[in-house]
This record gives structure tokens, sequence and C-alpha cells, in this order.
């Protein structure tokens, strides 16, 4: 214990917790910045730190990034940096142009096409074209063993295209499937009633990531669904809820603890749910 709150104090943290049991115990803690939260101390080693100050904190810089990249002579082109889902531009040392996000290039993942030209020969700059014509027709034959007409090698050739169906096809499917709304037609993307744009597919916000946040906030709420006409079979199976549904918006006033039966129901008649619970908050906290 002595040893761990020296490491705490060599970063200005105030180690509140006065007993230590294994890496995995949590340990509360009061930051330069005097925020109180906890920490494991194998999420300490890790290099994690407060859950609050890491919002104001950013890892990299466009120009450490640039920095990394000059060390094995590729050219970066982008100029901005959001995060590490990013597709950054660049050129290799051999002259290629193509994108790599900065997740891969920590991983050790480099140019692409230099990749390719290494391993079957050839020099791939149409990456974009996976397929020659005659390779398509070649696999079409084999994949049935038999010789095809036209006809059918075009339509094989479109399904790898990425074509999955024609419109002929889709023109033979009934009007009562169409109408469905457990057919693939009417539930899926933007034919959906309830779709925004793909909103749903953005990342969330750097602090989703830190479980110390996410217990932090259930600890709060004192570890238990905040909807008090809450009637589900599990109450304990607890998430976190946004309550005005912007992924990117962790600010510990825009989060609830719910179970996973009340956070589903939310996905339904949004506006009240979210004058709902921002009312629960209000005063739970405020008043």
């Amino acid at each position: 214990m002595e040893f761990v709150k020296k490491e705490f104090e060599k970063e200005n943290y105030k180690l509140i917790s006065n007993y230590y049991i294994n890496s995995k115990t949590k340990l509360d803690y009061i930051c330069p910045k005097g925020h109180k939260s906890s920490i494991s101390w194998n999420s300490w080693q890790q290099g994690h730190r407060c859950c609050f100050c890491c919002k104001y904190r950013n890892k990299y810089t466009i120009k450490d990034i640039k920095r990394e990249f000059e060390k094995e002579k590729y050219v970066l082109l982008s100029n901005k940096y959001i995060n590490n889902k990013q597709k950054l531009n660049y050129i290799c040392s051999n002259g290629h142009k193509c994108s790599i996000c900065w997740s891969d290039w920590q991983q050790g993942k480099r140019c692409m096409l230099c990749f390719r030209k290494n391993n079957s020969g050839e020099n791939h700059h149409n990456y974009g074209k996976k397929f020659s014509d005659k390779h398509r027709k070649n696999l079409a034959k084999a994949r049935k063993g038999q010789k095809h007409t036209k006809k059918t090698i075009q339509k094989i050739s479109e399904s790898l295209k990425g074509r999955i169906f024609s419109k002929e096809h889709r023109n033979k499917i009934s009007k009562s499937q169409i109408g469905n709304s457990n057919s693939m037609y009417g539930k899926h993307g933007s034919l959906n009633p309830n779709w925004k744009g793909g909103i749903s597919c953005e990342p969330y916000c750097f602090e989703w990531s830190s479980k110390e946040f996410k217990d932090y906030i259930k600890e709060r709420d004192d570890y238990k669904c905040l909807n008090p006409y809450c009637c589900s079979k599990n109450p304990n199976d607890l998430t976190i809820h946004h309550i005005d549904y912007n992924k990117k918006n962790c600010d510990p006033s825009n989060l609830i603890t719910l179970c996973v039966s009340c956070n589903s129901r939310a996905n339904k008649d949004r506006k009240w749910h979210k004058a709902w619970y921002q009312a629960i908050m209000y005063r739970r906290y405020i008043t």
C-alpha cells in the first residue's frame, strides 16, 4: 500500500483508500484537478488516469503522428486528426498513395500496396478493382465445373461486384412482402421509418471506453435502475443510457443508470423518454 501511495503522489494524486488487496482492487483517489473517482492498480500501470481529465487531453496530435510517419520515410498528406479510426492519407517510401488509420499503424500495419507487391510479385496500383473480367469468367466456370452462357457469366460477375439482387429479382418480390415490416427491404437502411442517416454507426465518446467512468456513474446512482416504474425480471442487469441519445455527449448529467429492459424500451417514444429521464435527474441531483 505504501508503494502504491508513493506512485500516486509522484503525479500529484491523493490516494483516499487505506487498503490494497490485489491489482484489480478499486482505489479511490483525488486527481490534481480535484476530481474524485476510483481506479485499479492494473489500469494505472497500463497508463490510465483520471477519467474526467482524459476528455480534455488528446493523446496524439497531428504533429506527433507526422513525426512517426517520417521515421519510416512516409509523407503524411492529412492535416487533421480526430481519432484512431480516421483514415490518414499518405505517400509511402515507394511512392504509393494510400490511407491507413492510426490504430492499424500502431499494430504494425503499413502500406497495403507494398504488401501486395511483396507477396504476389505484381504491382497492384488499381487495388480497388479486385478481379479482372477474365478472372471473373474463370472463377464462374470453376464454381460449377461446367461452361456457362454469356448471360449466366454476366449474372455471376455482377454478384461478385457487390450487386446481391438484380432489378428483375426485386420486381418479382410480392407487394405484401415489401410492405411487411419484417421483410428485409422494409426493415433495413434508408427504407426504415426510424432511419436518421446512420447516426447509430458513429463511434462513442472517448470516456465511454473507460470502465472506471462507467463504474462511477453506477456508483453515483446507487447501483440500481433509476426508472421508478421498472418491471424487469433482472433489475440488477444494469447499463448506462444516454438521455439525449447522443453517443458523443458523455457528460455525467446526460448519463443515467438503467436496467437492460428499460434501456431497450427507451428506443421507442424517444421524446417522451428524454423528458422523463431528464426530470428524474433534475429531481435527484439538482433540487
